[in-house]
Order: C-alpha cells, then sequence, then structure tokens
C-alpha cells in the first residue's frame, strides 16, 4: 500500500476514534467531526504516528492532498471527506468498496476538538482498535 493511502486510513481513524458514547453533547463527544484538521488535535500524542520523523509533516501533507477537494466542493464537510479519502484508499489498495452515508458535520473552531488523550498514543492501528472495543466507547 503507499503512504497516502495509510495517512488517509489513520486520518478518518483518527478523527472519528475520538468518539465516547458516554458523552451526549455535541460536539464533547468527539468523533468524526473534522476536528482533525485543526494543529492543536494534530498535536496530540497519539497523532504523532501519522507524522514523518520530522514532525508534523505527514499529516499536514495528507490533509494538503484533500484541501484542493474541500476548496472545489465547499459543501462537503472534513468529517464527510477524511471518511470518504479513507473508504477510497482501501478500495485503491485492493480491498472492498465501502458504502458510505453522509452528512457528518464539522465542528468550526479548534476549541470544540476533542481533549488529548481519548485515543492511546503511538500504537498500531490493530492495537488502537483492539483497545478502543475493550474501552467500548462506540
Amino acid at each position: 500500500m503507499r503512504p497516502f493511502p495509510l495517512k488517509q486510513l489513520r486520518l478518518a481513524w483518527h478523527d472519528a476514534g475520538t468518539y465516547n458514547k458516554n458523552i451526549e453533547e455535541w460536539p464533547l463527544r468527539g468523533g468524526a467531526n473534522g476536528s482533525l484538521r485543526f494543529e492543536i488535535e494534530i498535536k496530540h500524542a497519539a497523532n504523532a504516528t501519522l507524522s514523518s520523523q520530522s514532525g508534523f509533516s505527514g499529516l499536514v501533507n495528507a490533509l494538503k492532498l484533500l484541501q484542493p477537494i474541500k476548496d472545489k466542493y465547499s459543501g462537503v464537510t472534513y468529517a464527510d471527506l477524511f471518511q470518504l479519502a479513507s473508504a477510497t484508499a482501501v478500495e485503491e489498495a485492493g480491498g472492498p468498496k465501502i458504502p458510505i452515508k453522509y452528512g457528518r458535520v464539522d465542528i468550526s473552531e479548534p476549541e470544540q476538538c476533542p481533549e488529548e488523550g481519548r485515543l492511546p498514543g503511538k500504537l498500531t492501528v490493530k492495537e488502537e482498535i483492539s483497545n478502543s472495543k475493550k474501552k467500548q466507547v462506540w
């Protein structure tokens, strides 16, 4: 799999993986809400695995690749775009076509980003999913 699809998979997972079903109020509950586009969340420890050795350029580059699409289709939310990019990455890598439902709402400011610690830091995707299932946050 090429680096771009891996970054898009991780981008979508980290945007959605902050969801906590025990918090009723949106956007406090987290989830796929486009919050990962804000620098404050990009710098969370768990998102360090999204970056290259030279800082946060890996994640930033993944976001930059999506920005022209967002600019062209301004009605599409970042939250939907991150999930679409991930599903497309799976398909491009030879995986199944993943049906997507659209209509996610973006947060509008960095202060709405989930707090640090919603995702475990510097784990593999498999470890992250396993830990999330144990916590039953979905």
